[in-house]
């Protein structure tokens, strides 16, 4: 029952259940989703190079599958925790997380990432292994809807407090003549624990009768009807600062792995119910080669709605080194689809960045998996 069972942030990849009110359901993209790990983004396998800051899960998986044809099994496998939520916090509140300071939201968005990625060729087969870090010092705050969704919440629940109520009142009067008379009666400490541990016995046996009542299951029903998909989500402005490293295996022995890359980045945007927008300021280094060293500037724009999003992002590369390789930029449309809360797919379809040939088709499908325990206390 949600009044037992409470409501957590584990349920924000879900969209809203409808309401009476007739509001319209936040989209679940919006809620708790792990954004593309920046180890897939340090190895150039993730679907998106702008990928926007968001409310981590416990424990996401993305698997990727780079094939044109869409016709092999996926190969790229990534891991990111959040070690803040990966531990219980029985005190805190959604009240307390409605807007965050900075070491507050640090701590609540931080993540890391480890991710694997076949780099070479059948002929000369190379694993790249990568790990990442990404922090959000300012992560928006819990939007109005969101809020006024949990303050009905808490009142749902107290009027299921009051009809539970309302159904033992008589027997707990009862239970309490029958105590006061035992205790008046004791001559012994025992025999008015005895009395206490009978009164407590009684209320318990009532309230759990009462439980199985027609008018309190049906009081439990009109909540969980509302509030069975209560996504909590956030907006207003994000900042997130990332980074991480990669190496690279030739063989795939891990004897032989070296440092080949590594880069930081700062992500910025604007996070709306429906519409938002992120833009992202990188740099790349190679440790193979200095003349790929390069800067990225990219931008993307998302539309959500209920179970998808769409969006696009544009990205211009420059080189930073002398003799290095021309300007390179990279265009794609990417589609995200939740199968069932939690699951999501998504495809990407657009011009890859090219050093030296005329362009790079981007044809990407992935499917990551979020898990999130509970997360907030609701008072009930």
């Amino acid at each position: 029952m949600i009044g037992h069972a409470l409501i957590a942030f584990a349920t924000a990849a879900a969209p809203l259940a409808p309401q009476d009110s007739g509001a319209g359901a936040a989209p679940a993209f919006n809620g708790l989703r792990t954004p593309v790990s920046p180890a897939f983004v340090l190895l150039g396998v993730a679907p998106t190079v702008v990928e926007r800051p968001n409310t981590p899960a416990d424990l996401a998986f993305s698997v990727l599958n780079r094939s044109a044809a869409f016709t092999s099994l996926p190969r790229d496998l990534a891991i990111e925790i959040s070690p803040y939520w990966l531990v219980k916090h029985p005190t805190l509140t959604w009240q307390a997380d409605t807007t965050r300071g900075l070491a507050t939201s640090f701590a609540r968005t931080m993540t890391l990432s480890f991710a694997t990625a076949e780099l070479g060729t059948s002929a000369r087969p190379v694993t790249g292994l990568a790990v990442g870090l990404r922090a959000a010092p300012f992560s928006g705050r819990i939007s109005s809807e969101s809020v006024a969704r949990l303050r009905q919440l808490e009142e749902r629940l107290s009027d299921e407090n009051a009809v539970l109520r309302s159904l033992t009142q008589d027997v707990e009067e009862k239970l309490d003549s029958v105590r006061a008379a035992e205790l008046a009666a004791a001559t012994s400490p025992e025999q008015r624990k005895a009395a206490h541990a009978r009164f407590a016995a009684g209320v318990q046996q009532a309230t759990e009768q009462a439980r199985q009542s027609a008018a309190y299951e049906a009081a439990v029903d009109s909540t969980e009807e509302l509030f069975r998909d209560l996504a909590l989500t956030r907006e207003g402005f994000v900042l997130e600062f990332a980074a991480g490293a990669a190496m690279q295996a030739p063989g795939g022995v891990a004897d032989s792995a070296k440092l080949a890359r590594w880069g930081a980045w700062i992500t910025a945007g604007y996070e709306g119910p429906t519409l938002s927008f992120v833009f992202v300021n990188r740099f790349l280094a190679s440790t193979v080669d200095s003349t790929f060293d390069a800067v990225d500037l990219g931008m993307r724009l998302l539309y959500t709605s209920d179970r998808y999003a769409i969006s696009a992002e544009g990205s211009f590369r420059t080189f930073t080194e002398p003799g290095a390789p021309p300007n390179e930029y990279r265009v794609a449309a990417l589609v995200d689809f939740e199968l069932q809360k939690g699951l999501w797919v998504t495809g990407t379809f657009g011009r890859d960045y090219s050093a030296g040939t005329p362009g790079s088709l981007i044809a990407q499908i992935g499917v990551s998996m979020n898990i999130a325990g509970e997360r907030v206390e609701i008072p009930h």
